[in-house]
């Protein structure tokens, strides 16, 4: 996978290329490729270069959903979000996975190792395949045509790449440090606060470049969306460089809430097939994964998620919109216990409508290891659907057309809370209370639940982060939120599995974050592995 550095598959969604992102005299033997410079010199692969780039969150490779732009990386298993969704949820008190493969129950049980684990591999190579396609884009892009908007262009790709920075910042502290002006085969690393400076410089300049928010394109980077990334990297600031950085979570979050985004009034439609499409949906959700099931055909990202939440033997297509279940993941009793019922512990006794799962026949508790018998143990989580908000079908009922939301305003509105209590200057509780009670109004469509200020500051501010599962389960925030509270590898907070145990046990402290994959510390000299694991 030393490839990245030297020899990268750099496609659009119809153009094939390669460049070479470090030695640029490095020449590919294969005489059908098109090197960079080449494929640059065609104004209409700007454009397709950048979708390239967006697409690799989506898809793995080019050619389907058996293609894969990394060799050595599974087109599924390793597929991006696919990747990051596990490490941020099946390794919290939110999701167990029931496959039999030995990673899962490594990531199941906290007990991975330094050698190579395909969630772990997924998400470090595919995110530095997408710092390296941005970089040769941006050493190109001042050639593009005027009409292309190349200004526009620079910015969003310099937010995507910011976005694959914060994502490594977040998982392995210190990724191999590389940009257009520093072109390397062997690059260094920076300190995670060098790091984290980078990311919110990089934000920070490149935002007066994109459209205001939701006036650009959906799924493409905009104002809105820069302030949405900053608000979360401000709220873990703490984490990563031990300075606490509340204030400026706050400014972001107020940017955002002022950008004209406004939360659904359907809970469930943001999770379903036609959320990109659904105008209630669209003016809350500010940043999705886009998925549709006849173009983005991936064993991957929405397909994984939503088939491998189903049974085999219960899936129902005009329920679910998939023809398949994959015995997989299925929700904790730490992650049912949250919310509030009626009389019996059922799914269909939930008072809290974004409780959204499949209780029959199952125990509330995981209680043994072998969870290969996906209908006995832990309850099914229903949350992602691939049918449209109005019931009819999807275009595909393999592929969703389901689009993941990787930051929309009900998490804005839980940040800004959060900021506030936590000491950040320049908001207001009143407002912050209010904002957690139009949650709590949808979720329950009525006042009985509102919340008031010594909601917010009580239990250590517990209540937030049970608000926050409540809220954002399975959309990837879980594991740094549990990091953010020191609950991740705490023994005063367990879950099925934790420590390996199945009844949860502590764990060190060095599995805060993944190792950096043996792949590449094999080949660079320059990089050092993360404390608690070996070389």
């Amino acid at each position: 996978m030393k490839a990245k550095y030297l020899l990268i598959s750099f496609a659009g969604l119809s153009l094939g290329f390669a460049s070479c992102v470090n030695d640029l005299n490095v020449k590919p033997l294969d005489k059908t490729i098109v090197t960079g410079d080449i494929a640059y010199s065609d104004p209409e692969s700007y454009e397709k270069g950048l979708m390239k780039i967006y697409s690799v969150w989506c898809m793995s490779g080019q050619d389907g959903e058996g293609s894969t732009d990394i060799s050595g990386l599974d087109a599924g298993n390793a597929q991006l979000l696919r990747s990051w969704w596990t490490l941020q949820e099946v390794t919290t008190d939110e999701c167990k996975n029931a496959w039999p493969d030995s990673w899962v129950s490594e990531i199941n049980g906290m007990t991975w190792s330094d050698a190579k684990c395909e969630p772990i591999e997924g998400v470090y190579q595919r995110c530095m395949f997408i710092v390296a396609l941005c970089n040769e884009f941006l050493k190109n892009v001042g050639n593009a045509p005027a009409d292309k908007n190349p200004i526009q262009m620079k910015a969003e790709v310099r937010f995507c790449r910011a976005l694959s920075y914060s994502v490594l910042l977040d998982i392995y502290a210190k990724p191999p440090f590389i940009t257009e002006a520093n072109y390397s085969i062997n690059p260094t690393q920076l300190s995670q606060k060098d790091l984290f400076d980078w990311i919110v410089n990089e934000l920070t300049e490149c935002r007066s470049d994109l459209p205001a928010a939701r006036q650009g394109v959906y799924g493409r980077a905009d104002q809105g969306t820069v302030d949405a990334l900053l608000a979360r990297i401000y709220l873990n600031a703490e984490v990563y460089t031990g300075t606490p950085m509340y204030t400026e979570c706050i400014a972001a979050c107020k940017q955002v809430i002022a950008g004209g985004y406004g939360l659904a009034s359907d809970y469930s439609a943001l999770f379903k097939a036609d959320n990109g499409q659904n105008s209630d949906t669209r003016q809350e959700i500010i940043f999705p994964v886009c998925f549709d099931g006849a173009l983005t055909k991936t064993w991957g990202g929405m397909t994984a998620i939503i088939c491998g939440s189903r049974a085999s033997a219960e899936v129902n297509i005009a329920i679910d919109g998939v023809s398949a279940g994959w015995d997989g993941y299925r929700g904790t009793q730490n992650l049912v216990n949250l919310f509030e019922y009626t009389g019996e512990q059922t799914a269909t006794n939930l008072i809290d409508k974004r409780g959204i799962f499949k209780s029959d026949g199952r125990s509330v508790d995981i209680h043994s290891a072998a969870l290969n018998t996906f209908t006995s143990e832990g309850w099914a989580v229903y949350k992602f659907k691939n049918v449209k908000s109005d019931g009819t079908p999807a275009s595909d009922t393999q592929f969703p057309d389901t689009d993941f939301p990787m930051f929309r305003l009900a998490d804005i509105y839980l940040m800004y809370a959060e900021a506030i209590v936590r000491g950040g200057q320049g908001g207001n509780i009143g407002e912050a209370v209010g904002y957690i009670n139009d949650l709590r109004f949808r979720a329950f469509g009525n006042h009985n639940h509102d919340i008031n200020s010594s909601w917010l500051t009580d239990n250590n501010f517990r209540n937030l982060l049970d608000e926050r599962s409540r809220e954002l389960y399975w959309e990837g925030t879980r594991r740094s939120d549990l990091i953010r509270f020191d609950l991740y590898t705490s023994s005063s907070y367990l879950w099925p599995m934790k420590g390996g145990v199945i009844s949860g046990v502590g764990i060190s402290n060095f599995r805060s974050l993944f190792p950096i994959p043996i792949t590449d510390l094999t080949v660079n000299s320059n990089l050092e592995q993360n404390p608690g694991y070996s070389k």
